[in-house]
């Protein structure tokens, strides 16, 4: 099959490498000028390593990585150490590992990836602005005139923009919006934060900080989340310390010593959603948070996509054409998050049973969180 991927981000080179690796002749546009990615971080935890390794490029992120050893978890208004968790890790492939690394560090073994891949042409300079269903094929319509024709079309995150909102593809209601505030400094910058190889957690009543080390301990990336976002739509704002300051107001003096290290941020708002919209239709799928809004961790996105991708590329292709393979593919993805969600409600009710609340919400999948740790203080944590 020739498949059109829109979108070179991670997930769109992660369904370039998945659906490669398989045979098919698959495209991806790109609208900038060349292949690269920002230089924000992300968390690993040993589930995307696996989806890592499926992909071929585990080693060379495992080797770009900074292994994380603990998960402190904070009181954000007393500045309290409530609990701290041991993360198992190490670097060889048959470990579980806990790591952080820049998304460059994700983003360039892909990148090497798909060029190893003959069957994968990468294009740039080509914006999706909207695409069209025939028969047996669907058309993708660029910036600059030009169309290019597939038998499938994989929108990544490169193609938010003309991703189908209707109610054919709506398999949820929003249940409000949560902002996500973001900055990278140098460590140096970063007086009386913890620096070892640990990842921490500043929880609030319906607010959390989180702050971790990057490779090579130049740099710390802090994000906070307002859980229940009311003003503006943010779509990658810059914004100032005044400006993020006073999105919580309530914050402790420990956690806000914490985002007084950040001078220039930038910010997003994802739709809070309890189920995942449609994966596919006839000849279109979506990948990433195309198909799904990230969730209140910071490597969710990329795990998500990593997810989706392999998903793609391990659905059944035999005999059932275009439609059927994707059929598939949502089928298989509609089922992980379902028992995904069961497995997290599930760590909730046995968690308030025993009077604390689970750290599920901030490990990528609830394989990785621990048993119910020392009850919280706070009441912030959510799902």
């Amino acid at each position: 099959m020739r498949i059109l991927v829109a979108g070179g981000s991670i997930s769109g080179l992660a369904t370039a490498v998945a659906l490669g690796r398989r045979g098919h002749h698959v495209v991806v546009l790109e609208q900038r000028p060349v292949f690269t990615e920002g230089g924000l971080g992300v968390r690993l935890v040993p589930r995307t390593f696996q989806l890592l390794d499926q992909l071929g490029v585990g080693d060379a992120v495992r080797e770009r990585s900074l292994m994380i050893d603990d998960f402190h978890v904070m009181d954000g208004s007393t500045g309290e150490l409530v609990t701290s968790v041991a993360l198992p890790g190490c670097r060889r492939r048959s470990c579980p590992a806990h790591a952080t690394a820049h998304r460059l560090d994700v983003y360039e073994p892909l990148l090497e990836a798909c060029w190893d891949v003959g069957s994968v042409q990468l294009r740039t300079d080509s914006r999706a602005v909207g695409y069209t269903q025939h028969g047996e094929s669907v058309t993708v319509a660029l910036a600059d005139g030009r169309t290019v024709t597939g038998d499938a079309l994989i929108l990544a995150d490169g193609a938010r923009s003309i991703a189908p909102r209707d109610s054919e593809w709506a398999g949820d209601v929003s249940e409000g919006e949560v902002a996500v505030y973001r900055t990278v400094v140098p460590m140096e910058s970063a007086v009386g934060a913890r620096q070892e190889a640990a990842a921490t957690s500043w929880v609030g009543s319906g607010w959390h900080v989180s702050h971790y080390p990057l490779p090579d301990y130049g740099y710390l990336s802090i994000s906070a989340t307002r859980h229940c976002h009311t003003g503006a739509r943010l779509f990658g704002a810059r914004l100032d310390l005044e400006q993020v300051l006073a999105a919580f107001p309530e914050i402790g003096y420990a956690a806000r010593n914490v985002l007084t290290m950040g001078e220039y941020w930038r910010a997003w708002t994802v739709r809070r959603r309890e189920k995942t919209s449609t994966w596919a239709s006839g000849r279109i799928a979506l990948v990433a948070d195309t198909a799904h809004p990230a969730r209140l961790l910071e490597a969710s996105g990329v795990h998500h996509a990593l997810e989706d991708a392999v998903a793609l590329g391990e659905s059944d292709t035999s005999g059932a054409g275009v439609r059927g393979w994707l059929a598939d593919y949502h089928a298989r993805r509609s089922e992980q998050v379902r028992q995904v969600h069961a497995e997290i409600r599930s760590g909730h009710r046995h968690c308030d049973e025993a009077g604390g609340r689970t750290l599920a919400p901030h490990f990528s999948s609830p394989d990785t969180a621990p048993n119910c740790p020392k009850p919280l203080l706070t009441s912030g944590l959510r799902s």
